[in-house]
């Protein structure tokens, strides 16, 4: 009887597990068509598909292994859906590798609204991207997200995303920020002063202010920094103490500046003493941008005895395009100091100075290079209105062959607007000026010229008509030999 009954119950066990076998590939292929329904066009198809996973609680897990496309149109669906469970999904989404699906994650869950602050707030924490997508959500979902926003200043994972997106949610976040620039938490005070800094808001000027003073929890760099992206002129006698601080005075440098303010000129000039080159570039940029208000005391400066003033002075009037500068700068080019005679060549170079080309001219005889290549870019810099007075030089008889062979760089690093004045000089220049002219129209590289290479090729002998051949070669793209 039981040897009967052996057989019997085999057969039963191959009949459940086929079913089972036979359910379980139903459920994965029905899976399988959900999921692909999450990449379709169509958004009331992704919308079912991604409702009916949530259900299943199988969407959160299948994800990672879906295209980022899948994951990106999945994130859309999710918004639409709107339900404490997809708002759960986006927040995982919203930490995806890939920055497409984040984004979409990120706009699903502005879609949503309100409901989704907490996912942002909890993403603010994870640095990176993800803070960045969260900080654009919060901001997206406007000022009245700031109120419950501003309790993270507390924070230590999250009150760096949370001070970034305060600085851009009005009035509420603006004030949280101020708060946080009186606290007793250094670091909270860092953040807050940098983002308001940033959002360059003149109601700050105060706190940043009084971050200044010699007292407690005081964070004077960032301060400085925020006064200076900030703009107000008045906080400039406040930061100009700072220049001798050994701590804070590359800030300040840079922070004076950016405020312009000629009062900031003689205390500057004052710290050029120092040979730290990382402070030193900071204060002469400062000279630079407070521009034509430093002139004056650049100008003094320049005539100074210490090699340390004169190159300060020098390097502090580069792009201030003065013609007041001219005369000062054209005796620099022949200070003994190299460094002081590359600035002012550089200096003199500025759009339209045709008056400093014969100085410049002069400097393309110096006995260091990199004087020679300053004055070959200042000249370059001042255009096309230079090209007159150095095709005179090309034009001299017995001119010197490296001063020639400089103005022709000098020309060439005009570019593109010097061809139409070069061909027409092409064809009326002498044969030495013509050789220098046809040099620089190769180095352009422009079609334009190749017309008028053909005639003087065509028309010359000897060393011009080598010349013009070798410029044609360049032109077609084989090379010189």
């Amino acid at each position: 009887m039981e040897t009967r009954r052996r057989p019997l119950v085999y057969v039963v066990v191959i009949v459940v597990a086929l079913g089972l076998i036979g359910w379980l590939v139903v459920r994965s292929m029905a899976k399988q068509r959900l999921l692909r329904a999450l990449g379709s066009n169509d958004m009331q198809v992704r919308v079912e598909g991604a409702r009916t996973l949530l259900e299943a609680e199988k969407l959160v897990d299948a994800l990672p292994a879906q295209p980022v496309i899948r994951r990106s149109k999945t994130a859309a669906a999710l918004g639409e859906i709107g339900t404490e469970e997809a708002i759960q999904a986006l927040a995982v989404i919203l930490q995806d590798q890939e920055e497409a699906p984040k984004r979409w994650a990120r706009q699903a869950l502005v879609k949503i609204g309100k409901r989704s602050v907490p996912t942002f707030m909890t993403a603010l924490a994870a640095g990176g991207e993800i803070k960045d997508e969260a900080v654009t959500g919060l901001v997206e979902l406007g000022p009245e997200v700031a109120p419950q926003i501003r309790f993270l200043l507390t924070d230590r994972a999250a009150y760096k995303g949370a001070a970034e997106a305060l600085a851009q949610l009005g009035e509420t976040g603006i004030q949280a920020l101020i708060d946080g620039c009186y606290s007793v938490d250094k670091d909270l005070r860092k953040q807050a002063l940098n983002n308001l800094g940033k959002q360059r808001v003149r109601a700050a000027v105060p706190a940043a202010l009084a971050n200044l003073k010699k007292e407690k929890f005081v964070v004077p760099g960032n301060a400085i920094a925020a006064l200076g992206l900030i703009g107000d002129r008045s906080a400039a006698r406040d930061i100009i103490p700072f220049l001798t601080n050994k701590d804070e005075r590359l800030g300040a440098a840079t922070a004076l500046g950016l405020l312009r303010d000629p009062q900031a000129v003689d205390p500057l000039l004052a710290t050029l003493m120092d040979t730290e080159k990382a402070y030193r570039d900071a204060a002469i940029l400062a000279l630079r941008r407070i521009g034509v208000p430093a002139l004056p005391a650049l100008m003094r400066d320049l005539k100074s005895p210490e090699v340390l003033m004169r190159r300060a002075a020098a390097s502090g009037t580069i792009g201030t395009g003065s013609p007041t500068t001219n005369v000062a700068l054209a005796a620099a080019l022949r200070d003994p100091d190299e460094e002081v005679r590359v600035s002012a060549a550089l200096a003199l170079g500025w759009k339209g100075n045709v008056a400093a080309v014969g100085a410049l001219v002069q400097a393309l005889s110096d006995a260091k290079w990199r004087v020679v290549d300053a004055a070959v870019k200042g000249l370059g810099e001042i255009g096309t209105e230079a090209i007159g007075p150095l095709l005179a030089v090309l034009s001299q008889p017995g001119g010197a062959v490296e001063v020639h062979y400089q103005v022709s760089r000098a020309v060439a690093t005009m570019g593109r607007p010097a061809v139409p004045i070069l061909v027409e000089a092409l064809a009326t220049s002498p044969p030495e000026a013509q050789k220098w002219v046809a040099s620089a129209l190769g180095e352009i590289g422009d079609p334009r010229a190749v017309e008028a290479l053909e005639r003087l090729e065509a028309n010359a002998t000897g060393d011009l008509k080598w010349v013009a051949q070798e410029q044609l070669r360049v032109l077609s793209g084989m090379g010189g030999s």
